[in-house]
């Protein structure tokens, strides 16, 4: 009865979970590989890493859930890649203890910018549950659905080079349309994100004409604080970006501290619905309008949260400037703010 059960279980139970697990990973690669940008901001809001280490664990822990989900739904190596796989679970799950201590309301970034989904104590429970599920492949990794017994038992050994071959193209050439893929749909949204923004100017020449007069004003008075910057670079380069949740960005704005929050999405998202008595600078025009802020005062970018890039350009644009002051706003941004009641308009 136990062989009988065994044998129903390798044959059935071993494969639907080989795949749906490998599939997991694969969609979760695939999500972030296609947001890059997106991605690496959530990285660099959860602190944990500092300098180009953001940007390369951006482009590696996609890549490695692609592989190793492909792996695994194809049957190829399967102990070596359950192990694997643990060992970002453990990753992920050392990632979601830190992140709940600090940032409980940040996005988690699993599938990307696609899902707005919060971290919360449901990863825990599901990542312990792949946990257990990976270490039942890796104790039964002979199941009778996979590819690498396919090839070992069922290909005469003259074909199995020809057959390797073509999978090494056929790698290859999916390689090649994934990082495409990738490269396409980032160009082409910071592109539709820059004629947005463009067609907004036509809409607001008369703003932009009524602040020529307030900038050259203000480039005046600030006269003697562009010279001491541009005296001492360094300064400006050392110009800190702070990432705030919605609920530290509300506790500012309800606090005596002059804070100054500023929308820099497009004017039609601005007319939608933003935080009561922001600013709004679109984020392809902060570099010019930055003399518009007062470099002494705490500001707040924000857009749609960590999915988001644009308030972080923002943010390094004017740490540039010598802004002392500056605070990103994570989570999900503007809906999480309107969804809590916080005033808006």
């Amino acid at each position: 009865m136990n062989n009988k059960f065994r044998n129903t279980f390798l044959i059935y139970a071993i494969p639907v979970i080989r795949i749906i697990i490998g599939m997991a990973f694969f969609l979760s690669g695939l999500f972030k590989l296609i947001d890059l940008k997106g991605f690496q901001k959530i990285i660099e809001t959860m602190g944990l890493l500092g300098g180009p280490l953001p940007l390369m664990a951006s482009i590696i822990i996609p890549v490695l859930e692609l592989i190793l989900g492909i792996m695994l739904v194809l049957g190829i190596y399967m102990r070596i890649t359950a192990l694997h796989l643990n060992v970002l679970v453990v990753v992920f799950s050392w990632v979601t203890f830190y992140v709940l201590r600090s940032r409980p309301d940040m996005l988690c970034g699993c599938f990307g910018g696609f899902f707005d989904m919060t971290f919360s104590i449901y990863h825990f429970i599901v990542l312990f549950i792949i946990f257990i599920l990976n270490l039942i492949i890796v104790i039964e990794p002979n199941d009778t659905w996979n590819l690498q017994k396919l090839f070992r038992d069922k290909i005469p050994a003259s074909k199995k080079m020809l057959i390797v071959e073509i999978l090494i193209y056929i790698l290859i050439a999916a390689g090649i349309i994934l990082i495409g893929l990738a490269l396409y749909l980032n160009f082409w949204g910071s592109k539709g994100r820059v004629e947005e923004n463009s067609q907004d100017e036509n809409t607001s020449v008369a703003v932009q004409d009524s602040s020529k007069t307030e900038v050259s004003i203000s480039e005046a008075d600030q006269g003697q604080e562009d010279i001491k910057e541009e005296s001492t670079p360094e300064e400006s380069s050392q110009s800190e970006i702070i990432y705030i949740t919605v609920d530290e960005a509300y506790e500012a704005y309800l606090s005596d501290e002059d804070f100054i929050f500023v929308d820099v999405r497009s004017q039609s998202e601005y007319d939608s619905g933003h935080i009561k008595g922001a600013l709004f600078i679109p984020v392809s025009e902060i570099q010019d309008r930055a003399v518009e802020l007062p470099k002494d005062k705490p500001i707040v970018l924000y857009c749609n949260g960590s999915s988001c890039n644009r308030s972080g350009t923002a943010a390094s644009i004017l740490a540039t400037q010598g802004f002392e002051k500056i605070y990103d706003l994570t989570g999900k941004g503007i809906d999480e703010w309107i969804s809590k009641g916080y005033p808006s308009e």
